[in-house]
Protein backbone atom coordinates (compact mmCIF):
# COMPACT_ATOMS: atom_id res chain seq x y z
CA UNK A 1 0.00 0.00 0.00
CA UNK A 2 2.46 2.07 0.62
CA UNK A 3 4.29 2.06 -2.77
CA UNK A 4 0.70 2.81 -4.00
CA UNK A 5 -0.05 5.63 -2.16
CA UNK A 6 3.67 6.97 -3.39
CA UNK A 7 2.23 6.82 -6.77
CA UNK A 8 -0.84 8.26 -6.13
CA UNK A 9 1.02 11.10 -4.20
CA UNK A 10 3.26 12.20 -7.64
CA UNK A 11 0.35 11.78 -9.44
CA UNK A 12 -1.68 14.63 -7.18
CA UNK A 13 2.08 16.35 -8.04
CA UNK A 14 1.80 16.14 -11.75
CA UNK A 15 -1.71 17.26 -11.76
CA UNK A 16 -0.61 20.25 -9.29
CA UNK A 17 2.19 21.13 -11.87
CA UNK A 18 0.01 21.05 -15.18
CA UNK A 19 -2.54 23.28 -13.09
CA UNK A 20 -0.39 25.21 -11.07
CA UNK A 21 1.39 26.56 -14.32
CA UNK A 22 -1.74 27.54 -15.99
CA UNK A 23 -1.65 30.68 -13.58
CA UNK A 24 1.86 30.98 -12.78
CA UNK A 25 3.86 31.46 -15.93
CA UNK A 26 1.26 34.51 -17.01
CA UNK A 27 1.66 35.94 -13.56
CA UNK A 28 5.46 34.61 -13.28
CA UNK A 29 5.87 36.95 -16.27
CA UNK A 30 4.23 39.75 -14.94
CA UNK A 31 6.48 39.55 -11.92
CA UNK A 32 9.48 39.35 -13.89
CA UNK A 33 10.30 35.77 -12.71
CA UNK A 34 13.45 34.23 -14.65
CA UNK A 35 12.08 30.37 -13.62
CA UNK A 36 8.80 30.61 -15.91
CA UNK A 37 10.92 31.33 -18.77
CA UNK A 38 12.81 28.31 -18.12
CA UNK A 39 12.50 25.46 -21.67
CA UNK A 40 13.01 22.40 -19.34
CA UNK A 41 9.62 23.77 -17.05
CA UNK A 42 7.70 25.04 -19.54
CA UNK A 43 8.22 22.16 -22.18
CA UNK A 44 7.66 19.32 -19.19
CA UNK A 45 4.73 20.92 -19.03
CA UNK A 46 3.27 21.01 -22.37
CA UNK A 47 4.59 17.60 -22.50
CA UNK A 48 2.32 16.03 -19.85
CA UNK A 49 -0.94 17.96 -20.89
CA UNK A 50 -0.72 17.28 -24.40
CA UNK A 51 -0.10 13.60 -22.84
CA UNK A 52 -3.27 13.73 -20.98
CA UNK A 53 -4.89 15.35 -23.31
CA UNK A 54 -4.02 12.33 -25.95
CA UNK A 55 -5.13 9.69 -23.45
CA UNK A 56 -8.85 11.20 -23.25
CA UNK A 57 -8.81 11.61 -26.97
CA UNK A 58 -7.80 7.80 -27.43
CA UNK A 59 -10.23 7.14 -24.18
CA UNK A 60 -7.04 4.54 -22.52
CA UNK A 61 -6.41 5.27 -18.45
CA UNK A 62 -3.77 7.19 -17.45
CA UNK A 63 -0.82 4.83 -16.74
CA UNK A 64 -0.04 5.71 -12.71
CA UNK A 65 -3.48 5.26 -12.50
CA UNK A 66 -3.20 1.46 -14.08
CA UNK A 67 -0.08 1.27 -11.46
CA UNK A 68 -1.93 2.58 -8.68
CA UNK A 69 -4.59 0.13 -8.99
CA UNK A 70 -2.47 -2.37 -9.94
CA UNK A 71 -0.66 -2.37 -6.63
CA UNK A 72 -3.75 -1.85 -4.51
CA UNK A 73 -5.07 -5.56 -5.91
CA UNK A 74 -8.47 -5.98 -4.29
CA UNK A 75 -7.46 -4.08 -1.11
CA UNK A 76 -10.55 -2.02 -0.08
CA UNK A 77 -9.31 -0.48 2.99
CA UNK A 78 -7.54 3.15 2.06
CA UNK A 79 -4.60 5.11 3.64
CA UNK A 80 -5.52 8.27 5.02
CA UNK A 81 -3.05 9.22 1.77
CA UNK A 82 -4.83 7.66 -0.34
CA UNK A 83 -8.30 8.26 0.65
CA UNK A 84 -7.96 11.92 0.33
CA UNK A 85 -5.28 12.82 -2.49
CA UNK A 86 -7.97 10.42 -4.41
CA UNK A 87 -10.73 12.59 -3.75
CA UNK A 88 -8.76 15.82 -4.61
CA UNK A 89 -7.64 14.11 -8.54
CA UNK A 90 -10.68 11.90 -8.93
CA UNK A 91 -14.24 13.30 -10.22
CA UNK A 92 -17.42 11.26 -10.82
CA UNK A 93 -18.57 13.35 -13.76
CA UNK A 94 -18.94 12.06 -17.95
CA UNK A 95 -15.64 11.24 -19.72
CA UNK A 96 -16.83 13.61 -22.24
CA UNK A 97 -16.42 17.01 -19.42
CA UNK A 98 -12.51 15.29 -18.85
CA UNK A 99 -12.31 15.18 -22.39
CA UNK A 100 -13.32 18.71 -22.96
CA UNK A 101 -10.99 20.18 -19.92
CA UNK A 102 -8.38 18.26 -21.50
CA UNK A 103 -8.51 19.75 -24.24
CA UNK A 104 -9.39 23.26 -23.08
CA UNK A 105 -5.82 22.77 -20.97
CA UNK A 106 -3.54 21.66 -24.22
CA UNK A 107 -4.75 24.63 -26.10
CA UNK A 108 -4.11 26.98 -23.01
CA UNK A 109 -0.48 25.46 -22.41
CA UNK A 110 0.02 26.55 -26.08
CA UNK A 111 -1.17 29.57 -25.95
CA UNK A 112 1.06 30.01 -23.08
CA UNK A 113 4.15 29.10 -25.26
CA UNK A 114 3.24 31.44 -28.11
CA UNK A 115 2.22 34.34 -25.53
CA UNK A 116 4.92 34.07 -22.93
CA UNK A 117 7.51 31.93 -24.76
CA UNK A 118 10.13 30.26 -22.54
CA UNK A 119 13.53 31.86 -23.06
CA UNK A 120 16.12 29.75 -20.99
Amino acid sequence: MIVADLILVIHFLIVFFIISLFALVPYGYYKKWTWVSSKKIRYTHLFLITFVAIESIVGIICPLTILENYLRGTFTNQTFISKYLSKLIFFDFPSSFFLSLYLIGFLFAVYLNLKYPPKI
